[in-house]
Formats: C-alpha cells, sequence, structure tokens
C-alpha cells in the first residue's frame, strides 16, 4: 500500500491490549508503524475501572461512545457522557475513572507519552 493511500480498519478485527484497568483496541499507532501521525484506540472500562494520573506532551481528544467517567484535572471534575468530546491541552496532568457499568471513549493523542508510569509526586485518588 503507498503511504498516500487511505488505511481503513474494523475495529472487531483489532484485538484489545490492557491499558490501567482498560481494554484498549488501537486503532493507528505511529508506535507500531514508525511514522508521525498520532495514536487513534477505542478503549473500554467497566465500573471503577482508573487510569494514574499521567499527560501528554500534545493535545489528546475524546469522543465518549457509551457509559459515564469523570475526568480529574487541575481540581476540577469533568462529566463525560454519550456524545462528550473533550479536548485536552498539552502537559495537563489527568486521570479518569468509570463512574457507568461500561464506558467506550474513541481518543487520538500522541503515542509517545509514558501513560503507564504514575508522574512523580501525584498520587491515584
Amino acid at each position: 500500500m503507498s503511504p498516500r493511500a487511505p488505511e481503513i480498519r474494523q475495529l472487531e478485527e483489532v484485538a484489545p491490549v490492557q491499558l490501567f484497568d482498560f481494554s484498549q483496541k488501537v486503532l493507528f499507532s505511529p508506535k507500531e508503524r514508525g511514522e508521525g501521525f498520532i495514536k487513534m484506540a477505542v478503549t473500554t472500562g467497566k465500573r471503577g475501572a482508573r487510569s494514574v494520573p499521567h499527560a501528554h506532551p500534545r493535545d489528546e481528544v475524546t469522543l465518549t461512545l457509551k457509559g459515564q467517567a469523570v475526568l480529574r484535572a487541575n481540581g476540577r471534575e469533568y462529566h463525560m457522557t454519550e456524545g462528550t468530546a473533550l479536548r485536552l491541552p498539552p502537559g495537563v496532568v489527568h486521570e479518569v475513572e468509570v463512574l457507568s457499568d461500561e464506558w467506550v471513549v474513541v481518543a487520538a493523542y500522541c503515542d509517545e507519552c509514558q501513560l503507564c508510569v504514575p508522574l512523580k509526586g501525584r498520587e491515584s485518588e
């Protein structure tokens, strides 16, 4: 396939990987391809699933497809329900907790962030 040609992936054909308490299906990843585009993934979590506090070096954008979660950043809570789009500016330390039985979100962000390493000096609530 030419690098300038569109790519199509079917969500049901993508194997899930574990990310914190979540199951994630990575649709496109620069890390896997060795290219410079952003990562796009569909992430699913059950009630109580949480991330650790983390930040991204560039913007992150999300769209909640199902359920409800709360994003905590800068001492505030941002509720994400079906149809909620969210943009996080670069460097904003945040964490997510699922409030509904299941939460499904599409996210696009820089693949070079260290999601699996808690930031020093911040503890998960």
